[in-house]
């Protein structure tokens, strides 16, 4: 057994929202299968999780939040409700203001460790996984990464995602939790874009300056702490891949994740310098026994 399991206790953050009413039942059906889940990890006959909260985004001031349909959903299936903490989040946006809440309320009720998971990521949601990041938890790393199929490099060059990411969370807090400067904004009135190139679409894509919000608090944490970020290889059985949402059935949601990943690396770049950083710093700030060759 981990020794972080046996002194920290361990929590889970899972976001979702549904803009359209008939989006609700896929979401509610990857809720649950990731909680369910995480409810059933166990490493040596302990289970992982102390609590699991499930967040769902349902500010109004935002064309694109949810419907209004998530929160009831989720609240009527009994699997969610057996395994999870489901709150509604109507003040403040997807990327920061949810997770500064989600990790806030998890520090209320004991939580040291926090991971924040996306529920596309399921594949990589292994215990063999989980071990790994408990161990460079151990070896005092700050925060860590699992190096997601779309985003090796990336991660494994210190910039951890929140696709998969385990926070100290009073270290987090300590250096101002996830930076508004990378907030969603709630109008086109108050955005600046980053354009990018999709390969998928052969063709320029747009998106927010806003989301990477990892960026920002992992270099605060390199500044306070030194080299303290383990990017991580998933490992354990099966096929690890990051569920794209499909072009036929979520249009919408496949052009927002192309555009996302075709910007990703200019909006980190941009964040970073903000605060007077570059891509580089937070590779150096990767604890030696995680750097790549």
């Amino acid at each position: 057994m981990s020794s972080i399991l046996n002194r920290n206790p361990v929590g889970l953050v899972l976001r979702t929202y549904a803009t359209k009413s008939e989006d609700v039942p896929k979401r509610v059906e990857a809720i649950r299968k990731f909680v369910e889940k995480a409810k059933g990890i166990q490493i040596d006959g302990k289970q992982v999780f102390r609590q699991i909260d499930v967040l769902v985004w349902e500010d109004a001031r935002f064309a694109d939040a949810d419907c209004g349909l998530t929160f009831e959903a989720l609240k009527g299936d009994a699997t969610v409700v057996a395994n999870a903490s489901v709150h509604r989040f109507n003040y403040g946006d997807l990327f920061c203001g949810v997770l500064n809440y989600a990790v806030a309320k998890q520090i209320r009720a004991g939580i040291d460790y926090t991971l924040i998971a996306s529920t596309e990521a399921l594949s990589y949601f292994t215990v063999e996984t989980l071990q790994e990041m408990f161990k460079a938890a151990e070896s005092g790393a700050k925060a860590v990464g699992v190096a997601i199929n779309e985003l090796t490099d990336s991660v494994l060059a210190g910039r951890l995602a929140n696709m998969m990411c385990l926070w100290h969370n009073v270290s987090l807090m300590s250096v101002g939790g996830f930076d508004l400067r990378a907030a969603k904004p709630v109008d086109d009135k108050s955005a600046h874009y980053v354009r990018g190139w999709s390969s998928e679409k052969q063709a320029n894509t747009f998106y927010h300056l806003a989301g990477v919000e990892e960026v920002i608090p992992l270099a605060r944490l390199v500044e306070v702490y030194g080299s303290c970020l383990a990017p991580i290889m998933p490992t354990g059985d099966g096929v690890k891949q990051y569920q794209v949402p499909d072009p036929a059935t979520q249009c919408e949601l496949w052009e927002r994740h192309i555009a996302k990943m075709g910007t990703k690396a200019e909006r980190q770049g941009a964040l970073l310098a903000s605060i007077g950083c570059d891509l580089s710093y937070l590779k150096g700030g990767v604890m030696l026994q995680y750097r790549s060759k």
